[in-house]
């Protein structure tokens, strides 16, 4: 498999818990990373921009539901 690389720039939060769930799954965190990406662009795929209308909601930038 081919593959590229893709530089990600996260805020101090995700990149904490991205390494706790790492940790906790012994996983690597670019193996959740790209097991994340390859869930978003099949769900973008299958259900369109709709995907984001849960991810848009206030609540879970405030802390709610996370």
């Amino acid at each position: 498999m081919t593959t590229k690389r893709l530089p990600l720039v996260l805020p101090v939060d995700l990149k904490e818990r991205l390494e706790k769930m790492s940790d906790e799954t012994n996983l690597s965190q670019n193996q959740l990373a790209v097991m994340a990406l390859y869930s978003l662009t099949a769900n973008y795929q299958k259900s369109g921009s709709f995907i984001f209308v849960d991810l848009l909601d206030v609540s879970h930038r405030e802390g709610k539901g996370v």
